[in-house]
């Protein structure tokens, strides 16, 4: 009669104590004398459960490369406990002496002492100035890409990242706090708010700068470098003002589309990529990637596929852009630096007679700033683009229609975005069949 088998197979790390990776061993009492194997597996003790004698499962904090491997290893280990049950069946059902050279030679069989060695190393830790140094450069370099698409960073992500940065970098400096990872709570919120108002940072800046730390704190938390929470408190909120922005009429469009700038080529190139963008909605960014073979359907349609979303976007030509397209000989000028192209615009909108005087209210180092200044000293690139969806939604453009140009993805965002006063709503309503009296029930007032 075969020998009973009563141990199964047990897993235990090498060095329980380690800081570094250790060894995981396979311990089979199974045979005689005991069979100490080796799984060739290496992880952290911070990573090992030792009740379960498995990976440990408590892994929210741990960024998706460690839990992938961590998995990887849960699973050979159950094949090696699987494979010992195996031969533990067939010790007892051929009444084969349980030797630990017959066992040793078994496992040898399945788990090739050749193959490479899985190794899960703890993250290297890192202080929060540095991970974020860090964060930022494989951010430029691709090395890092959206966690959702895969898809890598815009120049513009990188470079905002870099402002949050050294905002924290003179936060430090000049308040001597010193920024980690486990200060980052609700103290440092108020405090680093204070630092910026005192600054004069507008309310948006500052909230910018706040997402861009909130990034930082849940990616640093899934690298494994924390698990401090605080950042996700319902206090520890991106401050917003719903900022007011001008938009251009169709007619001011028209006027600074009208201007002979012919003896002024740099002017010239900059009104009409500005016009194309307000007849178009396209970015900034976007403009600057116009090709020739964008433009399809015999100069009909523009076809690009938007840097900021990836997707692809179709817009039809007004006659004024194709005059533009034909003024090029089909090659759609290129743009300047953003901060050249604003300071052209606005000389181009004085030229234009924006002289409307337009008042505005932002909230800067915590205070309410109110100014009025000329139409033309407010046009930006961005101006074309807001001036397009505000245009488009005044024409009757149906909004679904507009956000999917826009790449709105709610029509709450979308209102917000477009610009029309309360006089132009008024105006809207009063074609209404309700103001108009189309509607021909009569209703009696009662005495």
């Amino acid at each position: 009669m075969g020998k009973v088998i009563t141990n199964s197979a047990r897993f235990v790390l090498k060095e329980a104590v380690s800081k570094d990776s250790t060894l995981v061993l396979l311990i089979c009492r199974s045979c005689t004398p005991r069979l100490v194997y080796s799984t060739g597996q290496f992880l952290s003790p911070e990573h090992w459960d030792s009740k379960t004698q498995r990976p440990t499962t408590s892994t929210k904090s741990f960024s998706r490369d460690i839990k992938n491997d961590l998995k990887e290893i849960e699973t050979h280990l159950n094949r090696m406990a699987g494979e010992v049950e195996r031969i533990n069946s067939r010790v007892k059902a051929e009444n084969i002496e349980p030797t630990q050279a017959f066992y040793r030679a078994e496992l040898d069989k399945v788990f090739n002492r050749d193959k490479p060695r899985k190794v899960v190393k703890q993250p290297e830790k890192l202080s929060f100035i540095p991970w974020i140094e860090k964060f930022i450069e494989e951010c430029a370099n691709g090395e890092r890409t959206i966690p959702r698409s895969g898809k890598r960073y815009s120049e513009s992500s990188a470079k905002n990242y870099r402002k949050a940065l050294n905002h924290l970098k003179a936060f430090e400096k000049e308040t001597k706090f010193k920024v980690e990872f486990d200060k980052i709570d609700l103290h440092f919120h108020k405090k680093f708010i204070s630092y910026l108002n005192k600054k004069g940072k507008a309310t948006n800046t500052t909230g910018d700068i706040i997402k861009n730390i909130k990034v930082f704190m849940r990616q640093s938390m899934k690298d494994g470098m924390h698990t401090n929470t605080a950042f996700q408190d319902e206090d520890f909120i991106k401050p917003l003002e719903d900022v007011e922005n001008i938009y251009l009429t169709l007619d001011e469009i028209q006027r600074i589309y009208n201007l002979d700038l012919s003896d002024r080529a740099g002017l010239d190139r900059v009104r009409d990529v500005f016009v194309i963008g307000c007849y178009t909605g396209l970015r900034f960014s976007d403009l600057n990637l116009l090709r020739p073979e964008n433009i399809i359907n015999d100069g009909q349609f523009v076809r690009i596929t938007m840097q900021k979303t990836d997707k692809p976007v179709f817009v039809p030509l007004t006659p004024q852009i194709r005059a533009i397209l034909a003024k090029y000989k089909g090659i759609p000028p290129r743009v300047l630096t953003n901060q050249r192209m604003n300071d052209y615009l606005k000389e181009i909108a004085q030229l234009a007679d924006l002289n409307e005087k337009v008042t505005m209210s932002q909230t800067k180092g915590g205070l309410k700033v109110t100014k009025t200044l000329h139409k033309w000293e407010l046009v930006t690139t961005h101006t074309a683009r807001r001036s397009f969806a505000t245009n488009a939604y005044l024409q009757g453009v149906p909004t679904l229609d507009i956000m999917r140009l826009t790449g709105h993805r709610t029509e709450t965002s979308f209102m917000k975005y477009i610009k029309i006063s309360n006089e132009e709503v008024a105006y809207r309503m009063a074609e209404h069949p309700f103001f108009t009296q189309e509607n021909k029930t009569v209703f009696k007032i009662a005495n």
